[in-house]
Parts: C-alpha cells; sequence; structure tokens
C-alpha cells in the first residue's frame, strides 16, 4: 500500500438537509494537498456563485489514505511522459 493525501470538499447550502462532499484529487505529499486547498476552495465558490447560490459553507481537508500501487501506475507514467496531472482528477 502506498500512502497519499485525499482532497476533500464539504459543502453546506441553507435548506438542503445534507452535507454535499465531494473528493477531487489525491496527492503523494501532505504539502501538496494542502498547497492546493484554497485553489479548490475559490474554484468551488466560483462555481457555486455562477449557478446562482450565493449562501453556502465549504470546508476543505486532506486525508490520509492508501492506495494500492498499481492504482498509482497511469499516474507514473504520464508523468514520465512530461504531462502534468497537478488540478487533474486522479482515478485512485
Amino acid at each position: 500500500m502506498v500512502a497519499v493525501w485525499f482532497l476533500i470538499a464539504l459543502i453546506a447550502f441553507p435548506g438542503v438537509p445534507a452535507i454535499q462532499y465531494k473528493g477531487y484529487y489525491a496527492y503523494h505529499s501532505k504539502e501538496g494537498c494542502e498547497l492546493q486547498r484554497p485553489h479548490l476552495e475559490n474554484f468551488i465558490v466560483e462555481k457555486e456563485l455562477k449557478q446562482d447560490m450565493p449562501a453556502f459553507y465549504i470546508e476543505t481537508y486532506c486525508l490520509e489514505m492508501y492506495a494500492f500501487p498499481d492504482q498509482l501506475k497511469k499516474y507514473e507514467q504520464e508523468k514520465e511522459k512530461g504531462i502534468s496531472l497537478e488540478g487533474k482528477q486522479l482515478g485512485i
């Protein structure tokens, strides 16, 4: 098993009985994940405001979890090709 840091957002809307959650990206380090948190929060704010949702609350977290090495194979292959996966959702 390989440790990864998974970036997740929790979003609450008025009048909605449940908190929505969305997993976004996985990173190889906590630092990489933490650096992306403000970018994700800004992205969600912009997206919700464009959809005329002026009232909502958001929190993001970096959670450590484990993945099987073969789940990271595509990531490593594209990294070797020089394709940046930062900012793209990984299939982990």
